[in-house]
């Protein structure tokens, strides 16, 4: 199908939606998401940015689905996403080799210090209790799975370590089965991240399997509340985005019972019979499941004020039913209902303060209740009632009344709780609330609360940037979570909002950047205590992540893609414009040639650009590209004109390309790359063109003398992979994920030619002769001399090489180099061997 065919299709889409609601649209698997963000345009139109409205969840969702669907925005059938799934595993039972003796570390975080005002670990959708032992927990997150801790929330670990990087919303133990659990997968409330239907594990979460609610089956996009009958644990109900469903057979087989997008559902305590759904209307069973229907209820809110339900029951008094409402326009509380007869006859109970807000009195409008809504009653009282939003509020008097008992704002006089409240679930006497920042347990019924997030590795990050100086400092901009500073193994968070990318100066450890959401780029010349912001005089907006990269040959100088490029050359201070396009997308990656600041890469949707000159005049490299949403730019250390391109999306086999000419012509080297987005591409300095991907199902690394893409290294999970980054100094590779922290491993030096991996053995010794930069090499004993040594600096240039011709020793002279690590190569006939050295 053209560009203008689609362009048509997409203009009439957009009229029709116009009046509906688009926060309906975007839950609707089925509509186009251009046709959503036209409808998300248009409600916002004239309205500036406000805190807590739903503009930045919005975005982040567009962000995540626009490259992975560009230029068509037709939603990625999830089947897609498994079929690239089963390519990886298969290619991880044929690897064998060197490749794949990496082992990946996870960095963390797993706990916190914060000198900002929104710190936490990363989101935290669901959580339950096994019902034989209220301290055997089960978290479900929206992009790094399913977690578990033995000891009440004290220690944690991870039980997708086969699976893809996806999302859990809903989770049901079986009450009798030994060791069996089933899982909703899925971002229920973002909805941005993978779902693959309802699983299932019968060996306490080792393995999973599909059941019958599946892709190929019922095409349902996202799962969401998962509930198991108390008294018959083959009887499940899920609420998902396309219907509710249920299965009799332990869900070897669904049924839909409505059509719909359905947010919640419950039994009713003590008699199961009777079970209560909802969309943003209430249904009611009470043909033991078999039937939903709105027949005998009364006194809520039509259909047209609700945009979203929530059902709460409590076995303090079963005949008590709570509906939490929030309102179609605009997201604000529209009331809490109750019955006391079942279900039959509800009263408001209240419509303010508006609790969905951002303020601690409720004292503000709207709100962003679509993404995040929470309700719970106390088991052993049913007038004490918790709503969460953006913060938790107590009602003891059947909601009536409300007080507020955590805040978003750290640290808080109330209580904290991080932002935007998903789960609010009894477990014993204890309230448990899952955020965007984690998971805490309440102490006291007031403001007294727990954080339990410790060992959550969860932390969604966008971008990371290192140094060469100071090895052990990262900087890392994350979802919901801020920008981050890891140094010396410990993790502190230094500024709030969401963290996008961040970077260290080359020259200056201690000036580090981070920025937040659309281009807000801030420095720090103390190393991340005090921020000045230096954005403020670029006049165009950035993109969701705006790209910026720091010259490499030009201290001080910093490159910015918003709708243009823009350069400082003061580190942020100002700015001046180096490019004049239109305004139709925004710059999604740049890269500087390492060897040759003049040379600049850039790329948005719609072109890809190279500048020979720093900027002054401009060419267009798109011709040879596939019309997919770029990713990454790498250039090779040595070659100004040598680089390679990344790009997102489920075209198969339009991955990745080179080009040995500035970009005047390309060759695919997408090879046996599974068909899944690539979110970045890095190449290994001093290398034979070693080259990594970063992936939405892991790492892959590729060299001039592998002939296909392989699984680089064991260890880390089919995790996305949203930026990789070389740190010379440390030899590791280190990657960003979306869901998992920060991960690195040992980067992998290929042979220069003529060596399988197939007969690497015991190799070639390296003793340091003394301390002035003497190292003596040996081959081992009975085997082949050294025909080939190369000495690489922390920055990936070569300082040294020779050829012993078969020598069975040799001396490397570094006494004359500076202080700092060096990598040295080590060559002969049976393989090759990389050791690092500390000058």
């Amino acid at each position: 199908m053209n560009r203008v065919v689609l362009f048509v299709l997409f203009i009439a889409s957009a009229a029709m939606c116009s009046a509906q609601s688009w926060v309906s649209l975007l839950l609707d698997d089925s509509t186009n998401i251009h046709a959503v963000k036209a409808a998300f345009d248009e409600a916002w139109q004239g309205r500036p940015y406000e805190k807590g409205k739903g503009w930045k969840q919005f975005q982040r969702w567009y962000w995540f689905n626009d490259q992975r669907t560009w230029p068509d925005g037709e939603r990625v059938d999830p089947s897609t996403r498994m079929e690239a799934n089963e390519a990886v595993r298969t290619m991880r039972m044929q690897g064998v080799g060197a490749r794949d003796e990496a082992v990946w570390e996870s960095l963390g975080p797993t706990s916190w210090l914060s000198i900002s005002y929104n710190p936490g670990n990363g989101r935290v959708n669901t959580v339950v209790a096994d019902p034989a032992d209220t301290d055997l927990l089960y978290a479900g997150t929206p992009s790094s799975g399913l977690w578990r801790s033995t000891n009440g929330g004290s220690n944690w670990e991870a039980l997708f370590t086969d699976l893809p990087s996806m999302g859990v919303s809903g989770i049901a133990i079986d009450t009798i089965g030994d060791g069996i659990i089933y899982i909703a997968t899925g971002d229920g409330d973002g909805s941005d991240t993978y779902s693959a239907g309802v699983l299932k594990s019968l060996d306490n979460g080792a393995t999973w399997v599909p059941t019958g609610l599946n892709w190929n089956i019922t095409q349902s996009r996202t799962t969401r509340a998962l509930r198991m009958n108390p008294n018959d644990p083959t009887n499940l109900y899920c609420a998902s985005s396309n219907g509710l469903y249920r299965t009799v057979n332990s869900g070897d087989t669904w049924q839909q019972m409505n059509s719909g997008s359905f947010r919640d559902v419950e039994f009713m305590p003590g008699d199961t019979t009777l079970v209560f759904a909802c969309t943003n209307q209430l249904f009611r069973s009470t043909a033991n499941g078999s039937a939903f229907s709105m027949s005998g209820i009364t006194g809520l809110p039509p259909e047209s004020e609700v945009g979203r339900m929530a059902v709460a029951v409590t076995p303090a008094d079963p005949m008590t039913v709570y509906v939490l409402c929030s309102a179609e326009f605009d997201n604000s509380f529209l009331g809490l209902y109750r019955s006391t007869d079942g279900g039959s006859m509800f009263e408001l109970m209240s419509d303010s303060p508006n609790i969905f807000g951002y303020e601690d009195d409720g004292s503000d409008s709207g709100g962003q209740s679509w993404y995040d809504m929470a309700l719970a009653v106390d088991p052993m009282d049913a007038n004490t009632v918790y709503i969460g939003g953006v913060n938790v509020w107590k009602s003891e008097n059947g909601g009536v009344d409300w007080q507020i008992i955590s805040h978003w704002v750290f640290p808080s006089d109330v209580g904290y709780t991080h932002a935007d409240i998903h789960s609010l679930d009894f477990i014993g006497s204890h309230l448990f609330c899952g955020s965007d920042g984690g998971l805490h347990r309440n102490e006291n019924g007031l403001g007294n609360w727990t954080d339990l997030s410790a060992g959550l590795d969860i932390m969604q990050f966008y971008r990371l940037g290192g140094s060469e100086l100071l090895p052990q400092l990262i900087m890392a901009g994350a979802q919901d979570n801020g920008s981050n500073r890891y140094q010396n193994g410990t993790w502190t968070h230094v500024f709030g909002a969401d963290g996008m990318e961040a970077a260290v100066d080359p020259e200056d450890p201690q000036i580090v950047y981070c920025s937040s959401q659309n281009g807000g780029l801030r420095r720090s010349d103390d190393g991340g205590t005090e921020w000045i912001g230096i954005g403020d005089g670029i006049p165009d907006e950035g993109a969701w992540v705006t790209p910026f990269v720091l010259d490499p040959t030009w201290p001080g100088r910093i490159i910015a893609g918003y709708v243009n490029l823009w350069a400082s050359d003061t580190r942020g201070d100002s700015w001046y414009q180096l490019t004049y396009w239109d305004d139709a997308q925004k710059v999604r990656c740049i890269a500087i040639a390492p060897s040759d600041g003049s040379v600049i890469y850039a790329a948005r949707a719609d072109r890809v650009e190279h500048s020979l000159d720093f900027g002054t005049t401009w060419s267009d490299i798109r011709p040879g590209l596939p019309n997919n949403a770029p990713t990454s730019i790498a250039v090779d250390d040595g070659d100004p004109l040598h680089l390679w391109i990344s790009f997102s999306g489920t075209s198969a086999n339009s991955k990745v390309f080179e080009s040995m000419d500035g970009g005047l012509s390309w060759n695919n080297r997408t090879l046996n790359l599974p068909n899944t987005p690539v979110n970045s591409v890095v190449v290994q300095p001093g290398s034979p063109n070693g080259l990594y991907v970063g992936t939405d199902l892991g790492v892959f690394y590729l060299d001039d003398y592998s002939p296909t893409w392989v699984p680089y290294g064991v260890g880390m999970p089919n995790l996305v992979v949203s930026e990789l980054e070389i740190n010379m100094a440390t030899g590791k590779l280190r990657a960003a994920t979306y869901g998992r922290g920060i991960w690195q491993a040992d980067l992998y030096f290929s042979p220069f030619a003529n060596v399988h991996e197939s007969s690497r053995i015991e190799g070639p010794r390296l003793l340091a002769l003394d301390g002035e930069g003497h190292y003596l090499i040996q081959a081992r004993t009975g085997g082949k001399g050294i025909t080939g040594v190369r000495v690489l600096d922390a920055l990936g240039r070569i300082v040294d090489e020779r050829r012993p011709a078969g020598a069975s020793e040799t001396i490397v002279d570094l006494s004359d180099r500076s202080a700092g690590t060096y990598a040295v190569v080590i060559i002969t006939n049976e393989g090759a061997w990389c050791k690092r050295v500390v000058r």
